[in-house]
């Protein structure tokens, strides 16, 4: 209560807080879009010579660098794309954030020695 005016605040309306949800999706998606660009190239690294010396940017450290600079594309480049297709959108968080959750779990798979190792192995046959 507003003792100087004797006036009583209105409530807090609920909907002023809202806004669309397709933005959070967007950034989530290209987080994990990003994780599984750099299985992908952990796996091409190791399953291919060729790929391997491609991804030697700098000598020093060897493909990681390059297999850094694929990541980064692959977030970079997904981002803008998923941002602008889904901005607009009212998207169900909790379904969404469980889709990211899974899609991490396989990408840290993916980027286990034992499996991106056996998977490179049957790449190359």
């Amino acid at each position: 209560m507003d003792v100087a005016n004797g006036s009583v605040p209105s409530p807090v309306q609920e909907d002023a807080l809202k806004f669309k949800t397709g933005m959070i999706v967007a950034a989530l998606l290209a987080a994990w879009i990003g994780l599984i660009g750099l299985a992908v190239a952990n796996i091409a690294s190791d399953a291919n010579a060729g790929v391997n010396n491609a991804l030697k940017l700098n000598p020093g450290i060897g493909p990681y660098s390059g297999k850094e600079v694929v990541w980064l594309a692959t977030w970079l480049a997904s981002w803008p794309i998923l941002h602008f297709a889904l901005r607009n959108r009212d998207l169900n968080l909790k379904k969404w954030f469980g889709v990211f959750l899974a899609g991490m779990l396989i990408a840290v798979l993916l980027m286990w020695p034992p499996i991106f190792e056996a998977i490179a192995d049957a790449i190359r046959g």
